[in-house]
């Protein structure tokens, strides 16, 4: 099984991560990584990146790095953000790590990175539990 092409083709299939532009870069069994250009629609009041912007690439980040092993048919059952520094720049990169599974749970981890000339610098940290709801 192709896991990026599978993978790819649910970010396809979801209305508002096409409607934010998120791009998949990679994914492997256990991992992943999407990069979002930044756009001004983006931005907050006070010039960073909106945290629910910032949300939901740790959102998907764990759902697709804990999908890969559990599968396509899932979903966040809850998860903890901690926002660190203003996300300001080109885009954001977001990883996901599958941390633990089991048959219909698994735990993952995240983090979101701001891309600015080169250099990353550490935006949010997020954990949460995924759901196996089908397949």
């Amino acid at each position: 099984m192709d896991l990026k092409a599978l993978a790819q083709t649910v970010l396809e299939r979801q209305p508002f991560n096409r409607l934010l532009g998120m791009e998949l870069l990679e994914a492997q069994p256990g991992s992943v990584a999407f990069r979002l250009p930044l756009k001004e629609a983006f931005y907050q009041h006070l010039g960073a990146v909106h945290g629910g912007v910032v949300a939901t690439l740790l959102d998907n980040a764990l759902t697709y790095a804990a999908g890969s092993l559990l599968g396509p048919g899932v979903l966040t059952v809850e998860f903890k953000v901690n926002f660190l520094k203003p996300g300001k720049g080109e885009a954001l990169l977001a990883r996901g790590y599958a941390v633990s599974q089991g048959k219909r749970l698994a735990v993952a981890r995240s983090e979101v990175y701001a891309l600015e000339g080169g250099a990353e610098t550490l935006v949010a940290l997020g954990q949460g539990t995924i759901l196996r709801i089908s397949g």
